[in-house]
């Protein structure tokens, strides 16, 4: 007797597989061919759930948007500051030096030329990590350690101008002007009352863009 047909496991593992492949050899690299091979599966039973390697992309990045609160949360047990300020720079501290975070950069990063992709970004910033952050900013505004009257807006600019703005492959930069880009935004947040951008966040966080894209400074330098 025949084992019953799983839809939702199938694509459970077409996606982690993908995942593997994607890390392992490069997006580029890797066909839906390979991934129905690794899986044992024909190429139609991926199609069947996957139009093409891309749609599949926008399904991760959509599990990883949607994940952020219970990523955040995960962060704040480890955090034990007094305040809502001094978490949310804890937070972004250990954002940049998270492997677990980072662990897809190198796959999305090829992606960061797609306007759909990039569109995509936008709304999961607005839709997803923005009102995580947004509410941890309100908890801030509780205790006396941020003072802005805009918690939510704050938030969804932050992201925008961290996700979209600083990515020197969606806006060409060379490593100066993506520091200074950095140091707006914590300029900007500060303005707002909300000082939470450390130095510390600038260094890594140039430091990460530069180990992400050598390809998009060397043309520039």
């Amino acid at each position: 007797m025949s084992r019953k047909y799983n839809a939702k496991q199938t694509r459970e593992n077409i996606i982690e597989t993908a995942i593997q492949l994607f890390m392992e050899k490069g997006f580029e690299k890797t066909s839906m061919q390979d991934i129905a091979n690794t899986l044992g599966i024909s190429k139609g039973g991926i199609y069947h759930h996957f139009k093409s390697k891309e749609d599949i992309i926008d399904i991760v990045r959509e599990n990883k948007a949607n994940s952020v609160e219970a990523q955040l949360n995960k962060w704040k047990e480890t955090i034990k500051e007094q305040s809502a300020k001094e978490e949310l720079i804890a937070i972004l501290e250990k954002n940049i030096t998270d492997q677990q975070a980072h662990s897809m950069d190198e796959v999305f990063r090829t992606q960061m030329k797609s306007p759909d992709f990039i569109v995509s970004m936008m709304k999961n910033s607005i839709d997803s990590s923005a009102p995580a952050f947004a509410q941890i900013i309100k908890e801030g505004i509780e205790d006396g350690s941020i003072t802005t009257n805009y918690p939510e807006e704050c938030a969804e600019v932050f992201f925008l101008l961290i996700n979209i703005w600083c990515d020197p492959v969606i806006f060409q930069a060379d490593p100066e002007k993506s520091y200074k880009r950095l140091q707006f935004v914590q300029e900007m947040m500060k303005s707002m009352g909300i000082d939470i951008v450390s130095d510390k966040v600038i260094e890594e966080t140039a430091d990460l863009l530069k180990k992400l894209y050598p390809e998009a400074y060397d043309q520039k330098e």
